[in-house]
C-alpha cells in the first residue's frame, strides 16, 4: 500500500479525522518506506504534498483530516436540520385519537337535527374499529345522555393518555378487560 492510501485508510478508520501520534503507527504498519526514512516525516510531507485530499484540521493543532470530512460534516449537519423540521411539521399533525374526537363533534353538530343521519358514520367508524367513537355515535344517536357522558369520557381518557416514545405515538387506552387482570 503506498503512504496516500495508508493515510487515506487511517484517516478513513478514524472516520475523517486523526491526531497524527495516532496516525503514524497505523500508517508505518501498512505503507511501504524507504529503509532509512523518517517514517513520521514522509508522513508529514505526503499529507502537505496532496492538498486536494488532506488538510489540517481547523484549530486542532497536530489533527488532519480528509478534505471530504468538512463536507461530510456539512451533509450530515444539513441533514439533522431537515430531519428536525421534519419531526416538527410530524409531531404538529393531530393524533388519530385527537381527530376522531374533532370529528364526532363535527358530526354531532351538523346532524344534531336528524340525528339518525350519523348512522352511516358510524357503521364507517366499527368498519374502521373505531369501537369507543361508535359508542359515542350509538348513546348520541339514540338519546342516551348517561352513556354518551360515559362513551365521552371514555375517549377523552385515551386522548389524555397517549405517550409519544421516540417518533412513535403509543395510546395507553383503558380496556373494560383489564379489571379481571
Amino acid at each position: 500500500m503506498t503512504q496516500k492510501e495508508a493515510i487515506i485508510h487511517v484517516l478513513e478508520e478514524f472516520g475523517g479525522r486523526a491526531n497524527l501520534k495516532d496516525v503514524y503507527p497505523r500508517v508505518i504498519k501498512l505503507a511501504v518506506f524507504k529503509r532509512d526514512s523518517d517514517k513520521k516525516a514522509t508522513i508529514r510531507t505526503t499529507l502537505q504534498r496532496h492538498p486536494e485530499l488532506f488538510r489540517q484540521s481547523p484549530g486542532k493543532k497536530g489533527s488532519w483530516e480528509l478534505v471530504s470530512y468538512q463536507e461530510e460534516v456539512a451533509a450530515l449537519k444539513k441533514e439533522n436540520e431537515e430531519l428536525k423540521d421534519s419531526n416538527k411539521r410530524l409531531t404538529s399533525i393531530p393524533k388519530e385519537a385527537e381527530f376522531i374526537e374533532r370529528f364526532l363533534d363535527e358530526v354531532m353538530d351538523v346532524y344534531k337535527y336528524d340525528r339518525k343521519k350519523a348512522d352511516p358514520i358510524r357503521i364507517i367508524m366499527r368498519t374502521l374499529g373505531h369501537e369507543d367513537a361508535v359508542a359515542v355515535l350509538t348513546a348520541w344517536i339514540d338519546e342516551k345522555e348517561d352513556e354518551l357522558a360515559k362513551a365521552l369520557e371514555k375517549l377523552k381518557i385515551q386522548i389524555r393518555n397517549i405517550t409519544m416514545t421516540g417518533n412513535d405515538a403509543t395510546y395507553n387506552e383503558y380496556n373494560d378487560n383489564d379489571k379481571d387482570e
